[in-house]
């Protein structure tokens, strides 16, 4: 056998049930869930997340639902809080879809990085890379004034979340008017999303 054959990778596909409001999926590069077939040697964790209109992450709750901590595949226990990677950098990439306007991300992203004095929120409409050290605070992530599709990759470099040792930042209280900015005033998609452990 070729000494590359095994290279080129089916990429595991994460469809949420229910939708996230906002994604549509994720696919994903590593050996980030038991019994996913993946390529052993490598030494990242890759993300490929499809926007398909405003969405957030990393933003806390709003108040009209109740905080909590979800229990999922493998015994992860996430949510949507801002987070540590502890072990791990991450960069997080931001590409719009437009062919004739590359410079366009087709929405506006608001990106929080780090906390108290040491914080930074980045504004872009273009496409960005936000590099994030290992050990730093980073989330919320808001996307408004969405136009077209973009893409959100996120590279890790450890193989899976588990090897990146992410700490979730529990006591973080969501932002209501940055939230409501996000999805409006309708809160059914978002409360069938996180009203029960997502699948």
């Amino acid at each position: 056998m070729p000494q590359y054959d095994d290279h080129c990778v089916e990429m595991l596909l994460r469809e949420d049930n229910p939708r996230r409001p906002g994604r549509a999926g994720t696919f994903i590069f590593g050996q980030e869930f038991k019994g996913q077939d993946y390529f052993e040697r490598t030494p990242i964790l890759t993300e490929i997340m499809p926007i398909t209109g405003n969405y957030m992450m990393m933003s806390g709750f709003p108040s009209e639902v109740r905080r909590r901590i979800y229990t999922m595949r493998d015994g992860h226990q996430g949510g949507p809080y801002p987070k540590y990677n502890m072990q791990a950098d991450k960069l997080m990439i931001f590409s719009g879809s437009d062919p004739d306007r590359l410079d366009d991300l087709g929405a506006h992203v608001e990106f929080h990085l780090g906390e108290g004095e040491d914080e930074s929120v980045f504004h872009f409409d273009s496409p960005r890379a936000v590099f994030v050290p290992k050990g730093v605070r980073h989330g919320p992530v808001y996307i408004t004034q969405f136009r077209r599709n973009l893409t959100m990759f996120t590279v890790f470099t450890k193989p899976s979340k588990e090897a990146a040792q992410i700490v979730q930042a529990w006591d973080y209280e969501g932002d209501d008017d940055k939230i409501h900015e996000v999805i409006g005033d309708d809160m059914s998609e978002y409360q069938k999303f996180f009203a029960e452990n997502p699948k």
